[in-house]
């Protein structure tokens, strides 16, 4: 586990335009507190490559490649593990042979693993069928349920309570209400995106955020 002393706030880069992008990265704070994360749709338009583009802003910044993993889970990890991120995000609606790929690739290169349990109605039993569990457990509600779904807060306590090795993220919509009952549910990762990445003064609404976390 390369993430010690949690919580964390970690900051989406959903973002589609290179200036927005750069524009976000040089209000963002370069703590140790704040993760990097480039979002699908970000690496989707650009490619795994934007990885480096996020680093010139603070090479020192754990980065996030939200590939959202759904088949040659081994291939995707090695792909951004040559691509310099820190770890990589896999669904849990992959097989679990796909998990059980990843996380043997995770290994073997120093890659940290997040499990995406969007839409997995039984968290818990796929934890329990893997070999090993993943550094970091996602609860992650999709922008598009956000007007039709809340988060499972009651499953993110029995999980953090159940796995206390991995690490606990929730992401989905926060703000600053939402994430610091996330926190009082035992989150490690609050995963904040439009809320920083769409702010006016992206860099106070991130010291915001970054004051819940002490």
């Amino acid at each position: 586990m390369k993430l010690k002393n949690s919580p964390f706030l970690q900051v989406a880069l959903d973002i589609v335009s290179i200036d927005h992008l750069e524009k976000v990265l040089k209000q963002i704070p370069k703590e140790t507190k704040v993760l990097l994360e480039a979002g699908t749709p970000l690496i989707k338009k650009f490619g795994i490559s934007i990885v480096d583009k996020i680093r010139e802003y603070n090479p020192n910044s754990y980065v996030i490649a939200d590939m959202k993993t759904l088949d040659v889970g081994w291939l995707e990890v090695i792909i951004a593990a040559e691509a310099s991120a820190n770890a990589v995000a896999i669904s849990g609606l992959a097989s679990v042979e796909t998990i059980e790929s990843s996380l043997k690739e995770g290994k073997q290169r120093k890659m940290d693993i997040i499990l995406d349990c969007m839409n997995v109605d039984n968290p818990k039993g796929l934890i329990d069928s893997l070999s090993r569990n993943p550094e970091i457990i996602l609860f992650h509600r999709g922008i598009d349920q956000e007007n039709n779904m809340d988060h499972p807060w009651e499953i993110i306590q029995d999980i953090k309570e159940s796995y206390p090795e991995s690490l606990i993220a929730v992401a989905g919509g926060l703000n600053l209400v939402t994430s610091q009952r996330a926190l009082n549910n035992g989150a490690d990762i609050i995963i904040v995106g439009r809320a920083i990445t769409q702010a006016e003064d992206i860099s106070a609404v991130t010291e915001n955020f970054l004051q819940l976390l002490q």
